[in-house]
């Protein structure tokens, strides 16, 4: 059985993808990727495959750049005929489906996270709903990571489709992790906040909690890939000097527990893996009650829902002034993670999903 991952950019593959492909590869599937740089993939197999997948604004307006994208996926189904294309991120999976509309391929859609939520704007929503729903009919499964997509997934999608739900893309922790005892804290001193950087994270209320909680000495460190300029101008004009703008870190996973608590004020998620990677490591979470963040929080247990950056200090300052609070919820934040978040399991129930599905027999 041959899959072959399909993504926008290789940074989806190699950041959250890649545990699976080697997964696949030891249990002896063909392992394929395309995605639109793919010189810059991190992966075992030598089968990689270059789509142009739009990057830029004026892309989304070119006509040569679909036909050549139309013509690079048709050569990739031409020599791939038998292959399971297995379609990550929401461009690429649209694309893919609309150039291959007539051709009879397996598709699995991993849905990170649908573009239209239950908050999105109706008229909006809507229209992408339509889109789903046509495409819809040429997907065999989706794979939904939280319950609103899930649900969505079996209420509104084609028949011919089948919907599983899983616990997101999984989290590697050592053997032992479970069995760790938390040392309690005293006082809320450093904020992580783990977000691409990129409007629809929440960067600009970030900025504006920074300058309130500037006041109470608490230092914020941003972690993200994407353009800072624009929050660093702002950052620079406000003279905001308690929050660090940082490039993404691979060994950041190992920085967490030295923080004590993981604001996340995204407007959009599918199921975030900041907050699994945050929880885990008994930092409380404060966030906005949106879709994948009502799967991993409960208000008041291991974390805050807020209306407004404007609450955040206000739950800063009572947690502060109240540490035994604090430290309960820094350990119901620790036991909401269990093994069943991390990749060796995860990887194992995709496997078995499409070993069930396509009938394959080693």
């Amino acid at each position: 059985m041959k899959i072959i991952f399909v993504c926008t950019k290789s940074i989806t593959f190699n950041t959250f993808l890649k545990s699976q492909a080697d997964f696949f590869i030891k249990k002896g599937l063909e392992i394929g990727v395309a995605c639109s740089d793919s010189e810059n993939l991190n992966l075992k197999s030598n089968l990689s495959y270059k789509i142009n997948f739009p990057s830029k604004i004026l892309d989304f307006i070119n006509l040569f750049k679909y036909l050549k994208i139309f013509i690079q996926v048709k050569t990739l189904v031409k020599e791939n005929p038998s292959a399971i294309f297995y379609l990550h991120t929401p461009l690429a999976s649209h694309l893919f489906r609309l150039f291959t509309f007539f051709d009879r391929l397996k598709i699995v859609y991993f849905v990170h996270g649908f573009r239209f939520t239950s908050k999105t704007n109706p008229i909006k929503g809507s229209f992408l709903q339509v889109i789903e729903k046509i495409l819809s009919i040429k997907t065999n499964l989706f794979i939904t990571i939280n319950n609103e997509d899930y649900y969505y997934c079996r209420s509104n999608l084609t028949k011919k489709s089948s919907c599983y739900k899983i616990n997101g893309v999984g989290l590697d922790l050592p053997r032992n992790h479970f069995k760790k005892k938390l040392r309690n804290k005293h006082q809320i001193k450093r904020i992580l906040v783990i977000a691409a950087y990129k409007k629809e994270k929440g960067y600009f209320e970030v900025l504006r909690a920074a300058q309130i909680l500037n006041k109470q000495k608490i230092k914020i460190d941003c972690y993200g890939y994407g353009d800072i300029r624009k929050y660093d101008l702002i950052k620079n004009q406000k003279k905001i000097k308690n929050i660090s703008l940082k490039n993404f870190d691979k060994k950041l996973q190992n920085k967490i527990k030295e923080y004590d608590i993981l604001l996340h004020l995204s407007y959009r998620e599918g199921l975030p893996v900041s907050v699994m990677q945050s929880l885990s490591m008994g930092l409380p979470v404060i966030c906005y009650k949106i879709r994948g963040n009502e799967d991993l929080i409960k208000n008041r247990y291991n974390g805050y829902f807020v209306g407004s950056y404007k609450d955040v200090t206000k739950i800063i300052s009572y947690l502060n002034k109240n540490p035994l609070v604090y430290n309960r919820i820094r350990k119901n934040a620790f036991k909401s993670i269990n093994k069943n978040f991390l990749k060796k399991e995860i990887n194992l129930n995709i496997f078995n999903i499409f070993k069930y599905y396509f009938k394959y027999k080693k």
